[in-house]
């Protein structure tokens, strides 16, 4: 078996073990904690979009919501994937460097088949803090509205070594998670309606600590 096949196949065997783990610590943060929502999640068909940083407690709670997830096809991606499967997410594999062009038709035809969608708009690997252009070409060809999404909570942390700066919530935590709708405007160009993108989802960064 070459080098790549056996690393597929080690991330494959773990998949499930840590995903399970993955879901476990995360129902028992969210069973123990209380979760505010300011803003509004609608019902209608939505493009919610976070930091690569949010990813902990967003995914859970759009998993509640059955929403699609536009996740890289890495092989070191499969627990994570068998983890936003557990959580009720429904995947679309690719990434704005793999496959990224696909993915977002299909994320397409799910928003005008009623479903919602979430994208880490930073992800998969950075830059960090910097929007790509998938969440507007979405929402300029499907007229869907986009919902920024963070939280800060007065039991996390910001988990050292990483690029994304992931915010991890630890249980028994009060949580504030914010739901801010970017507006799209007639007129608006993929430039002038990605920035305020970044604009919104700069007001909900959390700070690494120095």
């Amino acid at each position: 078996m070459s080098g790549v096949g056996a690393t597929r196949s080690l991330w494959r065997a773990a998949a499930w073990p840590i995903a399970g783990s993955l879901w476990a610590w995360s129902r028992f943060v969210l069973g123990t904690s209380r979760v505010l929502v300011e803003g509004r999640l609608d019902e209608r068909p939505t493009i919610y979009v976070h930091w690569h940083q949010h990813l902990p407690l967003v995914m859970p709670l759009l998993g509640r919501r059955g929403c699609w997830l536009m996740m890289s096809g890495a092989p070191n991606m499969a627990p994570i994937a068998r983890w936003a499967q557990l959580l009720g997410l429904r995947l679309v594999r690719g990434s704005s460097g793999d496959g990224g062009r696909a993915a977002l038709s299909r994320l397409a035809e799910a928003l005008r088949g009623g479903g919602s969608v979430e994208l880490a708009v930073d992800g998969p690997a950075g830059p960090p803090f910097v929007a790509k252009p998938g969440c507007v070409d979405l929402a300029l060809s499907t007229g869907a509205p986009i919902v920024a999404l963070g939280y800060r909570s007065d039991r996390a942390f910001v988990t050292p070594g990483r690029w994304d700066d992931q915010l991890m919530v630890l249980p028994f935590a009060a949580v504030t998670v914010s739901a801010v709708t970017v507006p799209v405007l007639e007129g608006d160009t993929r430039e002038t309606l990605l920035a305020r993108v970044q604009s919104t989802l700069e007001g909900l960064r959390v700070a690494s600590p120095d």
